[in-house]
């Protein structure tokens, strides 16, 4: 279960750290999350709150605890896009 509180900044729940968004020089900003739990709560919010478009990408050391990539492309935030991460908090 995901709580958006405004205050708090998401953590993966398998690596215990903050979601930063990183830039790809030709996808554009982009995240990781580390298991199917967390991104599966993710992408709850980001379809039915937030309505972000997005694409995602299973890399190989996320295989086996089912993580993904999520890519936003060239024209996304990666500002606004921090912000709204930092509103998601996983229960």
């Amino acid at each position: 279960m995901i709580v958006l509180n405004g205050t708090d900044e998401m953590i993966d729940s398998k690596t215990g750290e903050r979601i930063l968004v990183q830039m790809d020089e030709v996808y554009g900003p982009y995240i990781r999350v580390s298991t199917f739990q967390d991104g599966g709560a993710l992408e709850e919010v980001l379809d039915e709150v937030y309505y972000v478009l997005y694409w995602k990408g299973t890399p190989e050391d996320f295989k086996d605890f089912g993580g993904n990539e999520y890519y936003f492309g060239g024209a996304a935030d990666p500002i606004k896009l921090q912000t709204i991460l930092d509103a998601i908090e996983f229960h």
